[in-house]
């Protein structure tokens, strides 16, 4: 089935979605367009863009059987078998992430209703509604011709509605002749395509390349995609088109099943594709961490939930052992951590000051304890006995998504207790003072991780956690480093190290952050926690070494279109491709 929509029909059909989500989302209504131009004829070399999906597609499974036309895609691209999708691998909610730019834990969706659910936390609150790549195509460029085949008829009538055409087909035979159909009389600036069947073959058979059934789906969809490529290369101005070509999975499956967060369900493959672009695969370590976003105080019922946040604090009193975190025990300290600042705008920028990880009551004055704060782009390491502090800078740290390594070395220099302070290895700050007595630099506080309640009321903190590590002694600039440039500690060096803390982050168990030191004491955690899997992108790590997820579909594709994203959007999509840019843009 067929559907076309002009512009004014567009804004009448978005109209409409509206009034269905009232009370549900909120963003701005399209303006309407009353020409219906196309594209094309001036000569100029136009960037389009064909978005193909092989849903159910394992990663891993897609690399043993090789498809003859997906192995020779990879010629030209940038491709991996390592992408991942969210931990929700339902259908419904895969098409939202790649489509809106932000993951299932943020857009809510569940079903094909494509309508988000509620918060679990705060079910009064009205649900952020995000809109999909064609609806932000619509509003900022709306000469781009946008086309959608699709065998889920709920993305063609629900996700996808803002499309200037869109058509429903009942088997990915029908698909393939309807998008080699659009390629040969139509003039697309974007086009995105579903093909089902390995999905089906995977819940009949298995999702995986031992399984013939499953080999079969995929070889005969490897062919349509063969036949698509042949009609892109065959338009009238396909001289004067820049095709960037993106093949990916919405989710993977286990056995004969999807919808869950283990690794076989959560992994994809995905290839861009351009005829200028030098074959490279990515490959990364993957970093599980807990993202700490919005904030959470069950004791202050006014606090705004803006998003759950893990965190241990006032209404949970100090353990006995947890003093060891205590400057005070030792006198001599070193705490060190890997965190990433996620992007942040308008309200949800990040408080003055705002500390993310320590042992501190408050941070004014001298008040006795310790904790890294966030203070503009900057970060800073304060230490205080309850009358004199140090607060040694450690400079400024990337807010765009990189991940970074934190480290502060307390100890006797001279015999004046000293600061030093390190990023990504390197130390960039030292302060002392003879003044300062570490052995009262201690607090009744609990380690607290991400937003400090008892400090801050007014504004959230938007980060990620992890690798966590605490010594009773001071390492050396070499110890430092070591651990800058690694994700995690053997158990064999435990024993001698010093460390009496050490907590990967990756996951709750019993609502608590597990210490792997035996005997010493879990951090218990208040509010809801979120994993956040993303790539090691640390400074010792290969550039090359990219994490593909579904929001980056959104992103990439608005940066190929030369359309420019907007910070209000809250996208949490990265674009890499602008890296190699030398091999596909002309002087």
């Amino acid at each position: 089935m067929k559907r076309y929509f002009n512009r004014i029909k567009v804004a009448i059909c978005a109209l409409a979605i509206l009034t269905v989500w009232a009370g549900c989302t909120k963003y701005e209504n399209p303006p309407a367009v009353y020409e219906d131009l196309e594209q094309g004829g001036d000569g100029t070399v136009k960037r389009k863009v064909l978005f193909i999906s092989i849903d159910g597609a394992v990663g891993a499974e897609i690399k043993k059987i090789m498809p003859t036309n997906i192995a020779e895609l990879l010629k030209t691209s940038k491709y991996t078998f390592e992408s991942v999708a969210n931990n929700n691998t339902k259908n419904a909610a895969t098409w939202m992430t790649m489509m809106s730019g932000v993951s299932a834990d943020m857009h809510g969706i569940e079903d094909d209703s494509y309508i988000p659910k509620p918060n679990e936390n705060n079910p009064h609150a009205t649900p952020v509604g995000y809109p999909s790549i064609l609806y932000r195509i619509s509003t900022l460029a709306p000469t781009t011709k946008s086309f959608v085949v699709a065998r889920d008829q709920a993305i063609n009538t629900k996700l996808l509605v803002s499309a200037d055409e869109t058509f429903d087909a009942t088997s990915d035979e029908a698909v393939k002749k309807q998008v080699v159909d659009v390629l040969a009389k139509k003039n697309p600036g974007i086009a995105i395509v579903q093909f089902k069947d390995v999905l089906t073959a995977g819940e009949q058979y298995g999702f995986s390349a031992s399984q013939t059934g499953y080999v079969d789906a995929v070889k005969k969809v490897d062919g349509y995609i063969g036949e698509i490529l042949t009609a892109l290369k065959a338009r009238t101005n396909y001289k004067t088109e820049d095709w960037l070509v993106i093949l990916t999975s919405n989710h993977g499956g286990v056995d004969k099943s999807y919808g869950g967060d283990s690794f076989a369900e959560r992994n994809t493959f995905t290839i861009f594709q351009n005829n200028n672009f030098k074959q490279l695969e990515l490959k990364t370590e993957m970093i599980k961490s807990m993202r700490f976003f919005g904030f959470y105080d069950a004791g202050q019922s006014s606090y705004t939930y803006y998003n759950p946040i893990a965190f241990r604090g006032r209404n949970n009193p100090v353990l006995a052992n947890e003093t060891m975190y205590d400057v005070a025990k030792t006198g001599e300290f070193t705490v060190d951590a890997k965190v990433k600042m996620n992007p942040t705008n308008g309200a949800f920028d990040y408080a003055s000051n705002a500390p993310f990880l320590g042992k501190n009551a408050a941070r004014t004055g001298s008040t006795s304890g310790w904790a890294f704060f966030k203070s503009g782009n900057a970060l800073t390491f304060f230490l205080a006995d309850g009358s004199t502090n140090v607060q040694p800078g450690m400079g400024p740290v990337s807010s765009s998504g990189e991940w970074t390594h934190i480290a502060a070395v307390v100890s006797t220099i001279n015999n004046v207790p000293t600061v030093k302070v390190y990023v990504n290895g390197l130390k960039t700050g030292e302060a002392s003072s003879a003044t300062l007595n570490l052995s009262k630099a201690l607090s009744t506080t609990g380690l607290t991780f991400g937003y400090f309640p008892y400090i801050f009321s007014g504004r959230p903190v938007d980060m990620q956690l992890c690798d966590v590590h605490i010594y009773n002694k001071a390492l050396d600039e070499a110890a430092v480093k070591k651990n800058a440039t690694r994700v995690g500690i053997p158990d064999a060096e435990f024993a001698g190290s010093g460390l009496i803390g050490y907590w990967p982050m990756e996951s709750l168990v019993n609502n608590k952050f597990m210490n792997k030191i035996t005997g010493n004491p879990d951090i218990e955690a208040q509010g809801s926690s979120r994993t956040v899997l993303s790539g090691n992108n640390l400074p010792y790590v290969d550039p090359n070494a990219i994490l593909i997820q579904p929001e980056d579909m959104f992103t990439q594709i608005f940066y190929w279109l030369e359309i420019q994203t907007q910070r209000t959007w809250n996208l949490q999509g990265q674009v890499f491709l602008n890296k190699y840019e030398v091999e596909f843009l002309k002087p």
